[in-house]
This record gives structure tokens, sequence and C-alpha cells, in this order.
């Protein structure tokens, strides 16, 4: 208890209980429960809703120096700030505190009857007090709970609190027969979607769409997924009027159907979705055109920052009895258009419902108002309903959640309780710093759209600054060192085939999906996240993020800020997971926005008396790096190799599924399996040199195709070789090296 109350001396008279979790011998961390009492409903027996009640944690203590939290800034989605200055209209859905030593993380839970939240004070003088803040949609009583964990660094201390909030809200483990994580229709593919593609000066047809589509396979670039993104619905006054489609979308297609199956049977796509919105459309349904089929209720939403809709305003959206049926027949009439996905936006609208009456029309069209109804039953039947008849209609719950990014979504049964089945969730505005929590949650981080070329104006103006160049570049290096979908929403006939190619591969000679070279596990940072340096304006730190045994590093600064950057003993140890003294040689392949990073060089920091020295990276705005950690292979007393994977892909590490060393004396061999095709690099000692190489096209059940005769390039880089040769699809190499 004296840790805690070191970092949270308040604590002890903030009204809660609190308990500490018996720790295993082989945990590293501490978990503590605080349990706060809400009012029961005797005395909040003439309140409306919802009823609120705060819990003043105090100032963190004297040993902290930083700070991290994700704030609802917006509804729908969190935003990442380097201070622990919590706001007091806006909730705060995590806050770690670091000191020299450990990092706590604070976590309130969220369940269906009481949401829990960090909020900080009303008055200036005393900004930066910490307040427990619980909201009950019922004056029922409640207890408030913040997980509160310390560890040695930020990654651990949110997978702590996570695997605790589990267990407080009995959550149980994964189910039988879920899909695995490589089932989902994402997985390594490429997704293109026509929200920013299809705006001015870009007619938003599906002709448009189509031709984004030729365009893409004319640069050899195929997406497995299309995403018909909002425009293409029958809507009037935002409000939805039919399952049918717009005509000004279709023009001179038939029907959604077909536009379907040209995609699919012209550009090879597998997977076609739509967008439509939680409530159907941005401000519900149509009542005239919607009531003689299903019951309905008007709504009243709150004020919490975000939506254009001020606090008060009022929509209809169909009956919880009947949102089942509605989006049943929804999906049904997708699915009959080809339809295999949907992607269900304005999720956190349902959070922010304050009220709900039923409402019928007399024959005149007057209104009948009716009873009030439950709002938690209200936002639990709709989650509930999209996601079965996503089942019913595609067989899987094939949905992207989005603007979702409230505790009730994402400590609900989409994240922290979702059964082990992983659901894609739209990540905030492409932060990266929020999928710390999200990869902790049953959530598969969907970091949004970008665009390989520079932003292009309504009035067609090509903005080809410095900026806006960069941009492509920026999004697309990040993007694949998270595990979601890869998706690009590129104007027709403007896509950057270089950025195309450092994502993608084909797997086979002939057309097919391209696959997407990105990370196969969540990424970790280092406790330098807190440096406030990361985010600020001015010449600062980069946002590091590990994945795969690859660093990465981004110039996230919000000025034109240049920074310098160094790669370290630190940054390689947690590149490859082992402590820092455990690190041996190795080969590092540097890819860069700034091409006097670029380089592959040995890197030994294991000698002692002469260490390699950290080196140096210089980003200018929007600039990034991605650093291969590549462990080398011994050949005996003949040489050494290391293959840093395909490198002309920005996660180059991922581009190949399997190494192997064999051989003895002056013989060896050295096997390649590649995953689709690139650059394949080879690293080598001055002594080992390549007598021959054998390339096989590799086939999706793992037999040996064709042979590939590709050309061997050598050059010298410093006191090593580097060997390339170009691969057409997914390839084994077999190198016969010798003396």
């Amino acid at each position: 208890m004296d840790l805690l109350l070191e970092h949270l001396p308040s604590l002890a008279t903030s009204g809660a209980h609190i308990d500490l979790v018996p720790p295993k011998p082989s945990d590293n961390f501490y978990t503590y429960i605080l349990l706060f009492s809400l009012q029961s409903e005797d005395e909040y027996s003439r309140s409306t809703t919802p009823i609120v009640s705060s819990f003043n944690l105090g100032r963190p203590g004297g040993s902290i120096t930083s700070a991290l939290r994700l704030t609802r800034d917006k509804c729908y989605w969190l935003f990442a700030h380097q201070d622990g200055l919590l706001p007091s209209h806006t909730d705060t859905q995590i806050l770690a505190l670091r000191s020299s030593k450990h990092v706590v993380a604070l976590l309130p839970l969220t369940t269906d009857a009481c949401m829990g939240t960090l909020r900080g004070p009303l008055f200036e003088p005393e900004k930066d007090l910490i307040f427990a803040r619980f909201e009950r949609s019922h004056s029922a009583t409640e207890t408030g709970q913040v997980v509160v964990t310390i560890a040695k660094d930020i990654n651990s201390a949110i997978k702590a609190s996570v695997v605790q909030a589990r267990l407080l809200l009995n959550v149980p483990g994964p189910l039988v027969n879920t899909p695995k994580l490589n089932s989902y229709i994402f997985e390594s593919k490429l997704t293109y979607c026509t929200w920013n593609s299809l705006q001015p000066p870009t007619p938003t047809t599906g002709a448009s769409a189509l031709k984004a589509l030729e365009h893409f396979h004319s640069i050899g670039t195929r997406p497995a997924a299309f995403l018909i993104d909002d425009a293409w619905q029958d809507v009037k006054s935002f409000r939805l009027q039919s399952f049918d489609s717009k005509r000004l979308f279709l023009d001179k297609i038939g029907s959604l159907g077909e536009l379907v199956k040209t995609a699919k049977d012209k550009y090879g796509v597998a997977h076609v979705g739509v967008w439509h919105t939680i409530q159907g459309y941005w401000q519900g349904v149509e009542p005239s055109k919607f009531a003689s089929q299903y019951s309905l209720v008007k709504v009243t939403k709150d004020g919490y920052p975000g939506p254009a809709e001020e606090e008060g305003f009022e929509y209809y959206i169909p009956h919880p009895d009947s949102v089942q049926n509605f989006f049943n027949d929804y999906y049904a009439t997708l699915r009959t258009a080809g339809i295999t996905f949907t992607k269900c936006d304005n999720m956190a609208s349902m959070d922010h419902i304050v009220s709900a009456i039923e409402v019928t029309y007399s024959k005149s069209g007057e209104e009948i108002f009716g009873s009030s109804v439950d709002i938690v039953m209200l936002r639990k039947a709709y989650v509930q309903a999209v996601t079965s008849a996503a089942l019913e209609a595609f067989g899987a719950a094939n949905v992207i959640w989005c603007m979702g990014m409230t505790p009730r979504v994402l400590l609900g049964e989409i994240g922290l309780c979702g059964k082990g089945v992983k659901r894609v969730v739209r990540n905030s505005d492409d932060c990266g710093i929020n999928a710390l929590l999200l990869n902790e949650l049953d959530v598969q981080p969907d970091l949004d759209m970008f665009q390989t070329h520079p932003y292009i104006s309504s009035d067609g103006e090509v903005h080809n600054t410095n900026t806006g160049i960069s941009q492509g570049s920026f999004h697309a290096s990040f993007r694949v060192f998270g595990t979601g979908p890869v998706t690009i929403t590129d104007a027709p006939g403007k896509s950057n085939p270089e950025i195309l190619t450092k994502m993608v591969g084909d797997t086979a000679p002939g057309p097919s999906p391209s696959i997407v070279v990105q990370a196969s596990t969540a990424f970790t940072v280092l406790n330098d996240v807190f440096d406030p340096r990361v985010m600020c304006a001015g010449v600062g730190r980069g946002l590091k993020v590990y994945v795969d045994k690859t660093v990465g590093i981004w110039n996230v600064q919000s000025g034109e800020g240049r920074l310098v950057e160094f790669i370290t003993a630190s940054d390689i140890a947690q590149a490859l997971g082992v402590p820092s003294n455990s690190v041996s040689a190795v080969v590092l392949y540097i890819q860069s926005s700034n091409p006097a990073n670029e380089r592959v060089v040995l890197h030994d920091i294991s000698n002692t008396l002469h260490p390699a020295a950290p080196i140096r990276i210089e980003l200018d705005p929007l600039g990034w790096a991605t650093v291969g950690v590549v462990e080398i292979s011994s050949l005996g007393d003949q040489g050494k190799v290391a293959c840093p994977g395909l490198v002309d892909k920005y996660l180059a590490s991922q581009g190949i599924t399997e190494t192997r060393v064999s051989g003895k004396g002056s013989d060896w061999s050295y096997t390649i399996v590649s995953k689709c095709s690139g650059i394949l690099g080879l690293w080598t000692t001055p002594e080992v040199s390549v007598k021959s190489v054998e390339v096989n096209f590799v086939g999706e059940n793992g037999d040996l195709g064709s042979a590939q005769n590709p050309e061997i390039e050598t050059t010298d880089v410093g006191k090593a070789k580097w060997v390339t040769l170009k691969l057409k699809g997914r390839s084994k190499v077999v190198f016969d090296l010798t003396e």
C-alpha cells in the first residue's frame, strides 16, 4: 500500500476502499482496486438521468515527473495528451503517470449501468487534481471501480490493468469455435475505400470508384477489399429514406449489385462492403418512410463536444424491439447485392442519448408519444442487432466499428468484454498512441484510411508542397506497423506506385490480390513516449514503436519541427524482446524518408571495450525511418550471414516467413521463404561468396512451383557484402554459400 500512496497520496481520504490484488511470484507489477460506493435510489428518487458521482483522488505525488492520457476531446475519438491536466468537461479513459522507477496506470471501469471515467476540476487553481467520475442511467445502488497498476513500463502497466479489469467484470475466456486472428477478411489484405477518393473534383459515383480500381490494376496493385463509404445511400435531410442506393451515386450503373459484380468479376475484389451509421444515417431515419414497418422512438442527445447537432437535438430511430428486424432486413438487402461486410459509423451517438420515447402517428400524421424507453436496453439492442444481422447475412461478424471510442464501446462487448473475438475498431484519426490501449482489448485497431498522393483541393489543385508530398509515405509507413486493415483512399489515377510497392506484393506471378506486408503482433513502446518533446513544436524527439524486430520512428510534432533521434542499445533490445545486457552483434537495415539515414550496417554493442556508437537519425516534418534489427547466423569458421527480409518494403522483416542455415565445413546453404514478391536482401561478411542460387515459386499449399532466374546484384558495404535479387511472387530461395 505504501507504494500506491507514494504516487497517489490523497487516495487515503478519497472515499475509496482500496484492495491490493495478491501478486504472483512471476508478476512484475502491483495491482490495486479502488471501490467507490454510489448513492442509492432513495437519495435520487426524483433525479433525472444521468446520475453523476465524483470522487477526488487528489494530486499525483512528488515522485511523478510526467503523464500520458487518452482523453475523449470529441465524443467519438480518443486523443493522446502528454500531461496530467485532465479536463473537467470531457472524459479521460486512461491516465498513466511516470516516476523515475515506475509507471502508474489508472483505468476506470464501465458496466452496462455505470460508466467510469476520469476528469479534472472545475477551477483553474485545482488544475492538477484527479477525479473519478461515475455516470449512471438508473439510480440503483452501484459500485464504481478503478484499476490502478504500478509497473516498470507503460506496456506492462496497461496490459495488467486490462487483465484485472476482465477479472473484475467476470469476462469469460474466448468462445469455442470463434475465428482466429488470421481468419479475418482484412488479414494481410489491401482495402480501397471511396471516402476521400470520391471528393470533388472527382464525381461521387460508382463509376469513379471503378476507375480507381482500374488504375490500381494498371500499376500492379490489386485491393482484395472494396469499401463504399458515405454517399451511396438513399438519404434526404440527413435521414435514411430507404434501403436502396442513391441514384446519383449509381449514375449509369443499374444497381448496387451490378457495381459489386463488376468489382469482383473484373477487378478480382474478394469482399465489397458498404458504410452506414448505427442509426441508419447521421440523423436517424425518416419516420414517414419507416414507421409502417418498424416501431420507432424519438431520442434526444446530450451536449458532449463533437457532433454538429446541438444539445437537445431530437431525431428518430428504430425502437429497441424493432431494431433487430430493421438491420436483418437491411443486411439481407445488402447480401442480395453481394455485400460481405459493413462499416458501422457514429457508434458514440448511442452513448449520448439522454432520453428515448416511443412514437406512433395518427392518420393525419400527428405524433403520438408513448412510454419512455430504457437507455441501457436501447444501447445494447443496437450493437446486438448489427452483430446478429452481420452473422446472418455474411456468415461472420464482418463489421468495422467506427467513431465509437467511448467507455461503453471500448470496455463493453466490442472491446474489453469481447470474449476473445477480435473486432475491428477504427482508431481515432490514426493516432498510434491510442493503440497502446486498444491493442490490449479484444480489438483489431484500424489505423484509418490514407492517400498515397498529396492532397487535392475541390478545385483540382494538387498540393505538391514538401508537406503534401511527405504525407503519403508518412502514413503508409505507419499503417504497416499495425495489425488491422490497411486502407487506401486514392483519387482515381493519382496513386503513388512507389509507396504502394513498399506496402504490398504479389503471391503469384499472375494477377492475384495484393498481400500487405504488415505487422504480425501488436507494437510496443518505451517509456520515452512520456517525453513531451515527442508531440510539441520545435526541435524534439520522435515517436518510436517496436514490432517484429523492427524500430519505427516518426516525426509527429505539431509544428514544422525537425528532429534528431538515435538508435540505442535500448531500442535494439526492445525490438528483439531481450534484456539490454544480452544484445549481441546485429545487422541494422535502415530505410527513411531522409536518404542520408539509409544504410545496412553491422552494429556491435556487445564489445565492452569498443561498443558501437548510437546511430543518428535526422527527420524533417512528417519524416519517418524504419530500422530492421537482424540477428546474425554463423557459417562456422566460413563467415556470417543475415537476411533483413524484403528490403523494398517498409516492414522488411515481415516479407519473409522462414530462414534456415545448414551445412558444415566450407559448404553451406541459406534458405529463405518469402511471403510475396519483392527485393530480397542478404548481408554477408566479406569472405562469404554466393556460388549459386535456386529460386522457386511457392504455391498456396506450400508446394514448390516453377523456377525463377532472378539477376543477383552484389555490392560492398564497408567491411561486408550486400546481395539482392528480385522475386516475382511467394518464393523459396536457396543460396549455395562457399568460401
